[in-house]
């Protein structure tokens, strides 16, 4: 259960990482210098997390691997919010969501010997991470394209 409740705590401390970095992404591209106004943009005036990612996730050329991870990410923090048990553990049985396959074959395919709620708890964890570090990457990096019939580059 503590391993549950730290997983938690983690999700909603990173969840607040990645809203602020993103926000502020929208906040420079946009030319305003307070995220009030960012966060004022979606409907009725709120854009909400899950708005912010998918809306990163479309602008940014992001890989296929990078862009499930973002993915893979929502959807266990959408069942953080509903579920108490975010794997589907209930009562010693196991509900197997469709991204468990993706944590399992992407973060611990080397954890044979464990528990498969200690395997995803470790891909979970890792999964975070990834999440945390690939926002910076793809902002600071973004990939340069030419298109030949306009002949622009876009800036380094």
């Amino acid at each position: 259960m503590k391993m549950l409740t730290d997983l938690r705590k983690k999700i909603a401390h990173n969840s607040e990482i990645i809203d602020d970095k993103i926000s502020s992404y929208f906040a420079d591209r946009l030319g305003v210098t307070d995220l009030e106004t960012i966060n004022a943009l979606g409907t009725d005036g709120d854009f909400n997390f899950h708005q912010k990612v998918n809306l990163f996730i479309e602008l940014l050329p992001l890989t296929k691997i990078d862009r499930a991870k973002f993915k893979v990410f929502l959807q266990i923090t959408n069942e953080l919010i509903l579920n108490d048990d975010i794997f589907g553990f209930d009562n010693g049985n196991f509900e197997f969501n469709n991204y468990h396959p993706f944590l399992i074959n992407t973060y611990s395919v080397d954890m044979e010997k464990h528990s498969l709620k200690e395997k995803l708890t470790f891909a979970v964890h890792r999964l975070i991470d990834d999440v945390v570090v690939l926002i910076p990457h793809y902002i600071a990096k973004p990939k340069i394209y030419y298109n030949k019939n306009v002949g622009i580059k876009l800036p380094e």
